[in-house]
């Protein structure tokens, strides 16, 4: 991994310490896989017709990340458009759209990737902090030109990347900033260049430009100057000021005295009002709207916002209850009913203690394996019975979404969609779900006039075949047998629907 860094203006930076540090991250066993996990989810672009079926895939290799994202999903903050619960990871791009599944997923891969660790409760509350920032950024959007609220949301969250990841990989030299910025009054980036020789900010822009983040969102990194942001700034590197100033309230919000709440408050909002005209009363309700927002995610990743000083002094602002007393670990201030219930409804995916215990008790395990089937793929045909009588909603889609509930509720190795091609009598590969699946569905061509083989006899004598790595790996009960057919049929009705 090597990156050029780029001149600390003003600045002290030793040569190549950003190299250094990086090779240092690159050692720690986590970091190649979470470098791993966001370029994947970097590299599918969404103007591909194939970029819907990648995100999927690349979500659904990973347990944790599938489950948290449906919950997610099913929360009133994503599912505002309605249109019952959401089973698959298919509908929820349907649903909510390429691109805020996918900045939920890069939020939900870093959040999970950076804890962990003795230092666990000082991540936590970095990460609230630039979850309500990414939050505020992504509401702001719709004040502005920015058509994509979700880079906003991203740029938000990765302003102050370098922080993080030194609190994470760098625990004693980040301690020993905090320390520095706490004595005397040294600027972050002076301290960070003087302990870690580069400072936080070049230290983010670095591993962004890595994992692949586009440009305009790496240069959004960039702290803007202490004075008055003008006008022009928005329209040249919306970006960045958009970041720049939903972080800035972040560090007021925690760092103010309540009796100055209201000074600082008209500083920021004169500081940025030539560029983000939002008066005061605005801006308190912009806080709320994200302070609820981050209460959903909250329950997702199990942050408990009682136990952070930022989500108190956040609460406070917006003019709402306390935590302890409005629950926001439970849902919405305010809100009818809990959101706690949307997320225990959402769980498809659950492990349970019994899964566990299958070496000791493997009878039990099978039966809870069986209904776990059955209710993703029961679920996975609620989905598309909603989808189909959803005229925005195409085949692909429904297919799509068909294919993830095979491939989920049954742990198949692959699934995958062929259509016929009448001009050439052959059958070929359209998409699916699987290790690998691009490369497969490219493979996947047969002739409908070659000599018989196991897919033509399963067409011939109209028969069901499941794929497995192993030779009689697969033995699928009757309840779950009859789901699939369910599913196929599905299939077959939304292709008619479709002609």
């Amino acid at each position: 991994m090597t990156l050029t860094p780029q001149a600390e203006p003003g600045s002290d930076a030793k040569p190549g310490a950003l190299e250094v540090l990086l090779r240092r991250m690159q050692t720690e066993s986590d970091f190649p896989a979470l470098s791993e996990a966001i370029g994947a989810i970097n590299r599918i672009a969404s103007s591909d017709r194939e970029g819907v079926n990648e995100l999927s895939n690349n979500i659904l290799r990973d347990f944790a990340l599938t489950n948290k994202l449906l919950k997610l999903a099913n929360v009133a903050f994503y599912n505002q458009v309605g249109g019952g619960k959401i089973s698959t990871i298919s509908r929820a791009v349907v649903i909510l759209g390429f691109d805020t599944v996918r900045s939920i997923a890069l939020s939900l891969i870093l959040f999970d990737n950076l804890e962990n660790k003795a230092h666990a409760q000082q991540l936590k509350e970095e990460f609230v902090k630039v979850l309500y920032a990414a939050m505020l950024a992504r509401e702001l959007a719709g004040r502005t030109q920015l058509r994509d609220a979700e880079e906003a949301f991203i740029s938000a969250m990765l302003h102050h990347l370098g922080r993080m990841l030194a609190t994470f990989y760098f625990p004693m030299e980040a301690a020993t900033i905090r320390q520095r910025l706490a004595s005397d009054t040294a600027s972050e980036a002076k301290a960070s260049i003087e302990v870690l020789g580069v400072s936080y900010e070049n230290l983010g822009m670095g591993v962004a430009r890595n994992w692949g983040f586009p440009d305009p969102l790496v240069q959004s990194m960039k702290k803007l100057p202490d004075e008055r942001i003008r006008k022009t700034a928005i329209s040249a590197e919306p970006l960045r000021v958009l970041a720049g100033f939903a972080n800035a309230l972040c560090e007021v919000i925690l760092n103010t005295p309540d009796a100055d709440r209201s000074q600082a408050l008209a500083k920021l909002t004169t500081r940025f009002g030539d560029c983000l005209p939002v008066s005061e009363k605005q801006l308190t309700g912009l806080m709320e709207k994200s302070m609820q927002d981050i209460a959903q995610f909250a329950l997702a990743v199990n942050v408990n916002l009682k136990q952070s000083a930022f989500a108190h002094q956040a609460t406070k602002w917006a003019g709402m209850p306390a935590p302890a007393e409005s629950r926001l670990e439970d849902g919405i201030p305010g809100a009818a009913g809990s959101a706690q219930t949307a997320l225990d409804d959402s769980v498809l995916h659950e492990r349970s203690p019994i899964l566990d215990d299958a070496a000791d008790d493997p009878e039990h395990a099978a039966e809870h394996s069986s209904a776990r089937a059955q209710s993703i793929l029961t679920s996975g045909l609620q989905d598309i019975s909603n989808s189909l009588i959803d005229d925005t909603v195409s085949i692909n889609d429904i297919l799509r979404m068909i294919l993830e509930a095979m491939y989920s509720g049954i742990g198949f190795a692959h699934v995958l969609l062929c259509i016929k091609d009448g001009r050439h009598n052959t059958m070929c590969g359209k998409f699916g779900f699987g290790d690998d699946v691009q490369t497969l569905v490219k493979a996947f061509d047969f002739s409908l006039a070659a000599p018989p083989d196991v897919f033509l006899v399963a067409l011939q004598n109209n028969a069901d075949i499941a794929d497995s790595p192993h030779p009689g790996d697969i033995a699928i009960p009757e309840k779950e047998l009859s789901l699939l057919k369910s599913l196929r049929n599905q299939a077959v009705l939304a292709i008619r629907q479709s002609l």
